[in-house]
C-alpha cells in the first residue's frame, strides 16, 4: 500500500516561507497557491493543471472564480470529484488573518494586485515564461513544495500536494472544527476523509484520559 504523504501544519508552513521572497513574482504566486491548498483543503486537480496545454477554465480556478469583498474571499468551483456535470456549484470561503503571512486573502490579493495581474479568464495561478503568462503546472507545483521541504531540513520524499489537503483537514479537526463541516468544506462525498487525520499524542492521551474519568 502506497505511504500517504505527511500532513502540513501551519507551523511548517511558517518554517516554509522564509525560503520565499514575497516581492518575487513566482514566488508570491507559489505562496498563494501553497496557502489556497491548505486553507481550501483542495485536490491539486481544482487548482493547478497536469501541463499548460490541459488547463481547462471550467475544471481549475481561475481569477474570475475568486471575489474578494473586505476581509473574505469566494472561492467557486464548478467541476470537482464530486461535480463531475455542473449539478452544483462548490463556494467556499476564506477570511482574511490580521497580521500574519500565513493569511491566503492577503496573499491572493499581493499577487493580483501588485505581483502578477491577470485577465478575468486567466488560470489563477501563472507565472511569466519568456515574457508570456502560463499555468502552474502538477509537476511545478510538485517540485517547488519539494525544494522549499527541503530547505526546512525534511525528506521531501514524504510529502507531496496532498499534504496540504491532509493538513488542512488536519489543523481544521484539532481546532474543534465539526466533522461535517470539514467533509463540506474539503468537498468529501462521505466521512473518508478521516482517514487522512494525523492525530498527536496529545490528542491520543486525551482519549485514554476521557476513558479513564469513568472508570
Amino acid at each position: 500500500m502506497p505511504r500517504r504523504a505527511l500532513p502540513i501544519s501551519p507551523d511548517i508552513l511558517l518554517e516554509m516561507v522564509v525560503h520565499f521572497n514575497l516581492e518575487n513574482g513566482s514566488d508570491c504566486v507559489y505562496w498563494c497557491l501553497f496557502l489556497f491548498a491548505f486553507f481550501l483543503m483542495s485536490r491539486k486537480s481544482n487548482l493547478v493543471p497536469d501541463s499548460c496545454s490541459q488547463f481547462d477554465k471550467n475544471k481549475q480556478l481561475t481569477r474570475g472564480k475568486v471575489f474578494v469583498v473586505n476581509d473574505i474571499a469566494i472561492v467557486v468551483f464548478e467541476w470537482t470529484k464530486t461535480i463531475q456535470h455542473g449539478e452544483r456549484r462548490l463556494k467556499i470561503p476564506l477570511v482574511k488573518i490580521p497580521g500574519s503571512v500565513l493569511c491566503p486573502v492577503s496573499a491572493y490579493n499581493h499577487m493580483c494586485s501588485s505581483k502578477v495581474p491577470a485577465s478575468h479568464d486567466s488560470p489563477a495561478f501563472v507565472i511569466s515564461k519568456n515574457s508570456k503568462l502560463t499555468p502552474v503546472t502538477y509537476g511545478q507545483f510538485q517540485r517547488k513544495l519539494k525544494s522549499v521541504i527541503l530547505k526546512t531540513g525534511r525528506d521531501p520524499n514524504l510529502y507531496s500536494s496532498h499534504s496540504f489537503r491532509r493538513g488542512g483537514a488536519t489543523f481544521a479537526f484539532s481546532s474543534h472544527v465539526p466533522s461535517d463541516l470539514i467533509q463540506l468544506h474539503g468537498d468529501w462525498a462521505s466521512d473518508a476523509y478521516k482517514i487522512y487525520l494525523e492525530f498527536s499524542m496529545k490528542d491520543k492521551i486525551s482519549v485514554v484520559r476521557n476513558m479513564a474519568k469513568f472508570v
